[in-house]
């Protein structure tokens, strides 16, 4: 009997090691919860990006990394903004990948967590990071969110048609898309376009590369786009970008060459309709797809406005913001978002999605050059940028939306009914200063 009280003693003494140990071998992860706009592709290449993640530095770290596809990137704006603004954080997620259209909703939410914050004792870790894509997502000195789903505009075109109309290259500037465009016209027995030379209407999204790399740098709005303070004013009526821009358009216009499309642009392209769009970087694998074997696509730096242009281009495309759910996984947050810039995480989305890297280091990488050697078009969008102003940057207004259809409406306005670009302009700068004046009525309140 003293026996078996003595073994089951021992045995009792011997639980609590045996737990603790039990629990050494299952310690728990720190969970990451990612919302994103991310399908198609990119859907799948963010998929791979968690799995290594979580097979290699997460399985270390004892991280996990959840996505959670919300739509598109209004979507996840649209999600996010309720819980923001409630007192329950519970909801939040730690991270959410978001377009520059969200910036004026989240840039002063206490729950937003900056990069230099996150980088703590490591900011030189930020120095691999591509100077414009930084700059692209700072305000007032604070890097607001970590580059991620970086992109530039390209001039995509119809190799064979252009070898059909015996034209060499690819336009330089808009009075060569004039040019071009006139000999890329095809049209039917009635005098009906049947192949259009170049199809756009162009919005805030073009307009930050063609009125931006005017006269060295400008910016669209007062407080450089909206960088370092709330834009109060247009500033492109002032200093003549738009009455030059709108002059060139309206020439290529007039060869009745040019297609005003708002919608389906890719389609129209690979379906052989138009032979030049203007279209993101992360466009370039699925347009190649969508095209096939109809013809040989080309990809060009977007045209400049006149030989006295820069011809740079601003980042667009968007960043993974990260946030304080009261979880206290900043130290994860970080973890992930290092893994997911580094030099071979970027050559990898790189490929898969046609987003350039944000990371300096990959481009040094064998593998991406070999890449480049076999697909050449994938490195026109990463030379543009490395080869423009890091100033020139996208634009942070409120009342985006309505800014965006105020530049449509008023170019197709200008084209349709014959208004002159001076005429144009101004009624396009009213309209917008509009949208500005009342943003901060509303705000004084």
């Amino acid at each position: 009997m003293k026996r078996f009280i003595t073994i089951v003693v021992i045995a009792l003494l011997a639980l609590p090691m045996l737990f603790a140990q039990a629990q050494e071998e299952s310690a728990p992860y720190t969970t990451i919860t990612w919302w994103h706009p991310n399908s198609g592709l990119v859907g799948t290449a963010s998929e791979e990006l968690i799995k290594t993640f979580n097979r290699t530095v997460g399985e270390d770290l004892k991280i996990r990394v959840e996505g959670v596809y919300q739509g598109k990137a209004n979507d996840v704006l649209t999600k996010l903004k309720p819980i923001l603004q409630s007192k329950d954080q519970r909801d939040l997620p730690d991270l959410a990948q978001l377009d520059g259209s969200a910036v004026l909703d989240i840039r002063d939410s206490a729950q937003l967590i900056t990069i230099n914050e996150l980088a703590g004792n490591e900011p030189e870790y930020l120095s691999k990071i591509v100077e414009a894509t930084l700059n692209s997502i700072t305000y007032q000195g604070k890097i607001l969110a970590m580059p991620f789903n970086a992109s530039t505009i390209l001039l995509y075109y119809n190799k064979d048609a252009f070898a059909k109309a015996g034209i060499a290259k690819p336009p330089r500037t808009l009075d060569d898309v004039k040019t071009a465009a006139a000999k890329l016209r095809q049209t039917d027995d009635k005098g009906r376009t049947v192949f259009w030379g170049i199809a756009n209407v162009p919005t805030t999204y073009e307009l930050m590369v063609w009125l931006g790399h005017q006269n060295g740098l400008t910016y669209l709005t007062d407080f450089e786009n909206g960088h370092i303070g709330a834009p109060t004013r247009v500033l492109f009526d002032e200093n003549g970008t738009m009455v030059n821009f709108l002059t060139k358009w309206q020439a290529i216009y007039d060869t009745g060459s040019l297609a005003n499309l708002t919608s389906d642009l890719n389609g129209a392209f690979a379906s052989g309709q138009v032979a030049m769009i203007l279209a993101s970087t992360s466009n370039l694998s699925t347009i190649v797809s969508m095209v096939g074997d109809r013809f040989e696509v080309g990809v060009a730096n977007m045209p400049m406005v006149d030989e006295n242009a820069t011809g740079g281009v601003n980042v667009g495309g968007g960043a993974i913001w990260a946030f304080d759910n009261g979880k206290n996984n900043q130290w994860a947050i970080w973890e992930f978002l290092k893994f997911a810039t580094s030099a071979e995480e970027q050559l990898k989305w790189h490929i898969a999605t046609g987003y350039f890297p944000v990371n300096v280091d990959t481009y040094e990488l064998p593998e991406f050059k070999s890449h480049l050697q076999e697909h050449p078009l994938f490195g026109v969008a990463s030379r543009q940028l490395m080869d423009s102003n890091p100033k020139l940057q996208g634009i942070w207004v409120p009342s985006a939306y309505q800014i965006y259809y105020a530049f449509q409406s008023g170019i197709l306005k200008m084209l349709e009914e014959k208004q002159t670009p001076q005429a144009a302009s101004k009624a396009i700068a009213k309209e917008i200063n509009g949208y500005l004046q009342e943003y901060h009525l509303m705000k004084a309140r």
